[in-house]
């Protein structure tokens, strides 16, 4: 019992060690890591294949047309107006507005640069989102985890969407679990967004009515008594 006491107060000692402004070094730290390793593996010479291409043919032409293509340059069926996976384009078509380049490699390589950039930000989620379960070191364990996961980095470097699904949904989620109306409401909006991005989004609208409808239920019943 005498080790067990001690063991917790070595661990509620060095979770008090952790201040806000070292949390933020250490996530930063994490960050910047992950994002070198990520940028030491991006392939800048080579153009992006299967549906990553598609997404890209599709924001490039949202881009120019100023409206949603009716058709475009792939046969992914992943990647048409008609199915609902625009989110990601239609957020890339925003930047290739911007740029002004003849080489199509660069638009690509600023598809993966971004995918790479929104995994890397994913970690504030992921720390939040730990912290409500976890304590604080263990919560930067998680987020480490994450950063330099192999196959999420592998992921990263596709310039898919699923970097962004992962953090909107992860964001819903840590919002989800906050106890103000405002910030619940916010996160189903971002349920929304994510079933823009990938399809998956609408079953994740599915549980989250189901716990609000029971978490605000038995707040009301609680009142009432």
């Amino acid at each position: 019992t005498d080790s067990k006491l001690k063991k917790n107060n070595l661990i509620d000692t060095a979770c008090k060690n952790f201040t806000s402004k070292k949390i933020i070094i250490i996530l930063a730290l994490i960050g910047i890591t992950s994002f070198i390793i990520k940028l030491n593996y991006l392939p800048f010479d080579l153009p992006l294949t299967n549906d990553a291409a598609g997404y890209f043919w599709y924001a490039n032409d949202l881009s120019i047309l100023g409206n949603l293509p009716s058709e475009i340059a792939s046969s992914s069926p992943r990647v048409t107006n008609e199915f609902p996976n625009n989110g990601w384009p239609s957020f890339l078509s925003l930047f290739f507005s911007l740029l002004n380049s003849d080489n199509f490699l660069d638009y690509m390589n600023f598809q993966r640069l971004t995918s790479v950039s929104i995994s890397v930000l994913t970690i504030i989620p992921i720390y939040l989102l730990s912290t409500r379960f976890l304590k604080k070191n263990i919560a930067i364990l998680a987020a480490s985890l994450f950063a330099f996961s192999p196959r999420l980095i592998e992921n990263s470097l596709m310039g898919n969407p699923e970097q962004m699904f992962l953090l909107v949904v992860f964001t819903s989620l840590y919002l989800f679990l906050s106890k103000k109306h405002s910030l619940i409401i916010i996160s189903f909006v971002l349920v929304g967004l994510a079933a823009l991005i990938r399809y998956e989004g609408l079953l994740i609208f599915i549980p989250y009515s189901i716990m609000f409808f029971l978490r605000f239920r038995k707040n009301n019943n609680s009142n009432r008594t």
